[in-house]
């Protein structure tokens, strides 16, 4: 497996196909390729969170922050 940063939905999935691999090949234990595919999970379902608040915003005609940029929190403790 690869190192180095992950930036785009395409180098997760291939990160996620060489985790795969490695645990085939047995170069890589289960359990550090389990917690590899949560991490992965869990930005994923970060990803399609934000997605759908965009959607949803633009179908409202409310401005849409870019990806990665949703705000956080209570908008009055700004």
């Amino acid at each position: 497996m690869k190192l180095g940063k992950i930036r785009t939905t395409g180098q997760l999935r291939t990160a996620l196909a060489d985790t795969a691999e490695a645990v085939l090949k047995g170069n890589l234990p289960i359990d550090k390729a389990m917690a590899f595919h949560k991490l992965a999970k869990n930005i994923a379902e970060s990803l399609y969170s934000e997605t759908k608040i965009a959607m949803f915003r633009a179908d409202s005609k409310l401005p849409i922050e870019e990806l990665g940029e949703l705000k956080l929190g209570d908008p009055s403790e700004e």
